[in-house]
């Protein structure tokens, strides 16, 4: 019996010891090969690379990056493959099978051999100082102005955001007021200095500023989408000789102020509004509307027309216009006369006058600055010639009126300038 009983207990002692061999293994990682492979660093590797394809396919993992040589894609975005790429410069619309929407801030910093960039439309937005440094750029090809198209962000909505506000050999520092609330907010940016062509593709709006003081730029080309553009797009740029807009309704205030090289434009059929010093100094401007130099027409559609709005434009000659002053039939006194269209402003090559406007006080008046060299003038849909309307304009030889306005003319409204002929 006794016999028995330690047999039994020793078949107990070697169940209880395996057991207890076995746990100590999982623990210190000396028991079966398959625990073993969990923790040696052979395996590890091993299961790390199980573990990260179950990330990919779970698609929480960051997209991988494909290097061309000239751009290294990220999913849908798109930079610089290093600083040394130069050339012509086009950036793909798809990379496999995958369109590239996104040029991300500091994309191509410092790529300063680039010569010229084209964008496709694909893309959708550009980050702040994109294309910083490039300072050997040419040309460059966008399908919008600043960060996105239409861009409702008036600060990422100028030309120069693209480019950044740092500093660099070769640029040149500009000035653009983005602000439509707060007139004085701007934002400092630099441009290469050579510079010369700019490119629009695709956009709709473009906003108050957008271009403003890019003098560098001698061509700008918008696509014929452009509904709106805002004050002061193009103020400043004074290399650039024609842009065209023809789909615009209203040409903004400062519009092209102080483009002292646009040679000529065209005011489309839909446009109603001229706004204030819209042409201010616009000096080289020769026509509008028309295929003669020194010829300004125009036309009926336009219902207003702003305080000085070809203030510094000495280069007209012959002058057709829908009304006298700042509107039809005009009730204000002040905005009736042929001189508020040129203001107030001295330039070189105008004639200083005295109209005198005012029916209840006959010793008000304004002072303007009406172009030398302007020696005819159309009117062609006017109801209402108001007092002093042409008072003074001596240079003018020829004034011709709509016969609708002849019955409705105010005192001294012809005094010291041809005798007009009713049409």
């Amino acid at each position: 019996m006794k016999k028995r009983f330690k047999v039994i207990l020793s078949l107990a002692f070697a169940v209880c010891l395996c057991f207890a061999l076995t746990a100590c293994g999982g623990l210190f990682g000396f028991g079966s090969g398959n625990n073993s492979g969990s923790y040696n660093s052979g395996n590890s590797s091993g299961s790390s690379g199980s573990n990260s394809g179950s990330s990919s396919s779970g698609g929480s993992s960051a997209p991988k990056e494909d290097n061309d040589g000239t751009f290294i894609y990220t999913g849908a975005s798109v930079k610089a493959a290093n600083t040394s790429i130069s050339g012509d410069i086009t950036i793909p619309a798809e990379r496999n099978g995958t369109p590239i929407d996104t040029i991300p801030a500091d994309a191509f910093k410092g790529c300063n051999a680039i010569t010229s960039i084209t964008v496709p439309e694909s893309v959708t937005t550009i980050g702040a100082g994109a294309f910083n440094g490039c300072s050997s750029l040419r040309s460059i090809t966008l399908p919008f102005v600043g960060g996105q198209k239409g861009n409702s962000d008036e600060k990422a909505a100028c030309f120069g955001y693209i480019f950044g506000s740092t500093s660099y050999l070769g640029s040149t520092r500009i000035l653009q007021y983005y602000s439509v609330s707060h007139s004085n907010w701007y934002d400092e940016y630099y441009i290469p200095s050579i510079l010369r062509s700019v490119t629009i593709t695709n956009e709709t709006v473009i906003n108050r500023g957008a271009f403003q003081n890019c003098s560098m730029l001698t061509e700008i080309n918008l696509n014929d989408k452009i509904i709106q553009v805002g004050v002061s797009s193009f103020s400043g740029c004074s290399k650039i000789e024609e842009i065209n807009l023809p789909s615009i309704f209203i040409i903004p205030s400062s519009l092209f102020s102080e483009c002292i090289s646009l040679g000529k434009f065209t005011i489309n059929s839909s446009v109603e509004t001229i706004g204030q010093e819209a042409f201010k100094n616009c000096r080289g401007l020769s026509s509008i509307n028309s295929e003669s130099e020194g010829t300004f027409i125009i036309p009926n559609c336009v219902t207003s027309i702003g305080y000085g709005a070809f203030n510094g434009c000495s280069s007209i000659r012959s002058m057709t216009l829908p009304f006298v002053g700042s509107q039809k039939g005009n009730s204000d006194e002040k905005a009736a006369c042929f001189g508020y269209i040129f203001g107030s402003t001295s330039y070189q090559g105008s004639t200083r006058i005295l109209q005198y406007y005012s029916v209840s006080h006959s010793n008000w008046y304004d002072e303007y600055y009406i172009p030398s060299i302007l020696h005819g003038v159309t009117i062609t849909n006017e109801t209402v010639i108001n007092r002093g309307a042409f008072q003074n304009c001596s240079m003018l030889q020829s004034i011709t009126i709509n016969r609708a306005a002849q019955s409705n003319v105010a005192t001294n409204a012809f005094d010291n300038t041809a005798t007009p002929t009713w049409v």
